[in-house]
């Protein structure tokens, strides 16, 4: 097939078309676009809550798009960016003051791998030493520490506490950050362990940790009887980590 024979099978001689109309959140983007003050007065609040909504429901579209695209989310994380820089655009200072600027630079960097060019703000930084965690290992670690409280809240033993949260971990192909065995339950005791050495609750693990402990969630987990409540536990504990996450954190080992 020849490449113009391509191109009209792709939407026409030229590609694909522009939509005539534009998407709702760009109409609104462009009509409210540095029309806000940072300081929100009663006025402001119907052009916030478009924007909020505006900006939530992107994000929730992004969400889906990294699980469900083959790849790896850079077009999903190209677009949460995006709807960060056009809410950070509808405030006028911000807007005046470029503060959206690095959002674009990360953007255009991330356009270029598709491109096959890679921008200096995505080269990795070399150290002396072993690597530190990634950020998605280390919100595993967190998350594994939260989901074995949950299961202690819900009545089970510490140690089978632990086992439990190991055993879901192999089933959803986990391993361990360094080495080629499985993870134990003394993978995830040293783990819980490490989560609780961060003072001040700054580590990634730490912060998410206390994410996953909203009272909320424990005060619904313990309406639940044992059985429900230990089953809800470990799916949670599945949702938490996106599929995605799975196979970064597997590259990773």
């Amino acid at each position: 097939m020849s490449q113009r024979a391509r191109r009209k099978a792709r939407g026409g001689a030229n590609g694909p078309k522009r939509p005539a109309v534009d998407p709702p959140f760009l109409e609104f983007w462009k009509r409210a676009k540095g029309t806000l003050p940072e300081t929100i007065g009663g006025a402001d609040l119907s052009t916030l809550n478009s924007g909020l909504d505006f900006l939530f429901g992107r994000l929730r579209q992004a969400r889906l798009d990294f699980e469900r695209l083959g790849d790896n989310g850079r077009w999903a994380a190209f677009s949460a960016l995006g709807a960060f820089h056009s809410f950070i655009t509808l405030f006028k200072n911000p807007l005046e003051e470029d503060l959206h600027v690095p959002i674009l630079r990360l953007q255009d960097a991330l356009q270029g791998l598709e491109q096959g060019r890679r921008e200096p703000i995505l080269e990795p930084v070399r150290h002396r030493g072993r690597a530190p965690s990634s950020q998605a290992y280390a919100s595993m670690k967190g998350y594994a520490a939260a989901a074995v409280r949950l299961l202690q809240q819900a009545g089970l033993a510490h140690a089978d506490a632990l086992e439990g949260v190991a055993r879901q971990l192999r089933e959803l192909g986990v391993r361990p950050e360094r080495g080629s065995e499985a993870v134990t339950a003394t993978t995830v005791r040293n783990w819980c362990n490490e989560v609780s050495r961060h003072g001040g609750r700054h580590g990634t693990a730490a912060l998410m940790y206390d994410d996953r402990l909203a009272p909320e969630e424990q005060e619904r987990l313990l309406s639940l009887p044992k059985d429900q409540a230990i089953q809800s536990a470990l799916e949670r504990l599945t949702r938490w980590i996106p599929v995605s996450v799975f196979g970064a954190v597997k590259e990773a080992t």
